[in-house]
This record gives structure tokens, C-alpha cells and sequence, in this order.
């Protein structure tokens, strides 16, 4: 990839459009523009853009008014239609290990592989059971359709985007810079989805991406659109209480030597910090709702958690 001057990242929910765009200079990156649009419900669905004249818009209007001039985009999803699995594989030579994985990953993913854009990285190596040699990587596939018809909508609005990532992903990249000694595990909770990864030293060890139980659903929406019950908002942070629990257990099993330190709470939700609070009274690891650019000139702009998985992409790029 070219060297870029500067570029946008950017995701969305069912809700919203948030977007950053960032230049690099002397070593330093620097914030140009940052803002986020509320988008009409239905407009987007299950991941689906099902108005994409309105979703047009809403991110153009976006663009304008957060005077926003970079012409290429990198894209961030996180919806039902991405899965992430960690897998692991007996070591074989680099040139081979590309054919065997993608041979092998239908035992892992739950979507036809022939529906779906596939890749994988890297997480490690570790010897199984039976002292063979293994290569543990993380499985990312996306369907297509609904890569397609994003492409096709950024398209239409002329706008170029240059590279997609599962925002789990660049969450985790701005964790690891923040901390990168911390055995973590982040927290990410969207609009439709709750991603569990468990990293240390840049090495992953664990991932677990569950769609939002159907029984809880309606709750979770609720707490975006702030018309949400004392009972409500209690359902979900059991629901939360128990999955985590429930994965830190899992986790603490497979890996007895590397303790959990902290538990990184990030959503695009606006109270963040509370809910991490009310999550630490109901687990044993220390939770935080992090705001790993902290330190960045960014502004003063509010609720900077929001927009961690666009500036990580951005800052991505940049690098090439």
C-alpha cells in the first residue's frame, strides 16, 4: 500500500456512523477531523445496509459537516456476519500452512466457507497433548454479500475503501500498545454482538464472539436508545456478568500460568465507565472502561471510547 497522507477510519452500528481521520507527521499523528452521525432505525440491520440511499446520507452529511477531505477510507465491522475463532494447527512450513489451514476451516467456522472471505493470523505456537508442535492462529471470515454491498454503497458515494477489518481486531492493536505487558481480556459489546479476546504480549490466546442472546436482545437496544428500565439495564449486566465469568473460566483453564491482570471494557455506548462498575462488583478481576488515546490531542471531543476502533484503523494505515 501507498504511503498516505492521511485517511479515515470508520464503523457503524444500527445506530450511527463514527469516523476519524488522521495524518502522520514528525513521528506524531494527528487528529483532522472526528465526528458521528445518528442514522434512522432499520437503515441498517443484522449488518445489512437495507436503505442505502439514507445510509448515503447520513455519511455524507457527516463528512461535510465534520470537514472531513481524505479520499480513502478504512472500514470496521462487527455484526453477525463477521466470526473470529482461534485454532490451532500442526506447525508445518510457512508455504504450506496458508492451504492446510484454509482446507481445515470449515470444523471451525459456522458459516460456509464458500460464503465467505477468509484470512487468518498468526497468534502464536504451543505444543498440544501429544508434544507435537502446533501453530495457534485466529480465523477471520466475513460473508461476502455483505462486503459486497458495503463496497458497492461507499462506491455509489464515492468513497474508496482500501482496507476492512473486524473492529474486535483494532480494539485489541490499541490495547496491546496501552499495555502491552497486561494479560487481558477485552470486553467489546456492540449494538448486536459481544467479542471476548485474551492477549498478552501480543499473543493471542483466546477469542469467543457471541451474537447477543435473543432473550436479551431487546434490552441491549434499549440502553442505546436511553429508554431502558432499572430491571432492564439489571438484565443486562447479568447477562454480561455471566459471559464473562463464564470465559475468564474457560480461559483460566486452558492457561493456568498466565492470570487474567484486567479486564478491558470497551462499547460504543455513551456510559461506558458505569457499566464497567457495575461489572466489577459481580467478577474478580479488576474492569476498567479504558480510553487508550487518552494522551492524543483529540480535542476535547467527548465519549473518545467510542471512536477507539477508528483510530486504530486509521493509525494502521498510516503506518502502511
Amino acid at each position: 500500500m501507498a504511503k498516505l497522507d492521511s485517511v479515515i477510519g470508520f464503523d457503524f452500528s444500527s445506530y450511527e456512523i463514527r469516523a476519524v481521520e488522521m495524518s502522520k507527521s514528525g513521528g506524531s499523528y494527528n487528529l483532522l477531523a472526528m465526528g458521528k452521525m445518528p442514522i434512522e432505525h432499520g437503515v441498517v440491520e443484522e449488518g445489512f445496509i437495507r436503505d442505502a440511499e439514507k445510509f448515503s446520507d447520513a455519511l455524507l452529511a457527516l463528512m461535510k459537516n465534520g470537514n472531513f477531505t481524505a479520499e480513502n477510507y478504512v472500514l470496521g465491522v462487527n455484526n453477525e456476519n463477521v466470526v473470529m475463532r482461534y485454532a490451532s494447527f500442526p506447525k508445518v512450513s510457512d508455504d504450506k500452512l496458508r492451504n492446510m489451514i484454509f482446507l481445515q476451516a470449515q470444523e471451525f467456522m459456522p458459516i460456509p466457507v464458500q460464503e465467505m472471505e477468509m484470512d487468518f493470523f498468526v497468534a502464536g505456537e504451543s505444543v498440544n497433548t501429544d508434544e507435537q508442535d502446533m501453530v495457534d492462529v485466529v480465523l477471520v471470515g466475513a460473508r461476502k454479500n455483505m462486503l459486497e454491498q458495503i463496497i458497492d454503497v461507499m462506491s455509489a458515494a464515492k468513497k474508496s475503501v482500501i482496507e476492512i477489518e473486524p473492529t474486535a481486531l483494532a480494539l485489541c492493536r490499541a490495547a496491546s500498545m496501552a499495555n502491552s505487558e497486561a494479560c487481558y481480556c477485552l470486553l467489546n459489546l456492540s449494538d448486536g454482538m459481544i467479542n471476548f479476546m485474551f492477549v498478552k504480549n501480543d499473543k493471542m490466546f483466546t477469542v469467543r464472539s457471541i451474537q447477543i442472546p435473543e432473550k436479551h436482545y431487546e434490552s441491549v437496544q434499549k440502553l442505546y436508545t436511553k429508554e431502558f428500565s432499572q430491571e432492564e439495564f439489571e438484565e443486562v449486566i447479568d447477562m454480561l456478568v455471566s459471559e464473562l465469568n463464564a470465559s475468564i473460566s474457560y480461559y483460566s483453564v486452558q492457561y493456568p500460568m498466565n492470570p487474567v491482570d484486567v479486564v478491558y471494557f470497551v462499547s460504543d455506548l455513551p456510559d461506558g465507565a458505569f457499566l464497567a462498575q457495575k461489572l466489577q462488583e459481580n467478577v474478580s478481576v479488576p474492569v476498567t472502561a479504558p480510553s487508550f488515546y487518552a494522551n492524543m490531542n483529540m480535542g476535547g471531543a467527548a465519549n473518545m471510547e467510542a471512536f477507539t476502533a477508528c483510530i486504530s484503523m486509521a493509525i494502521q494505515a498510516l503506518e502502511g
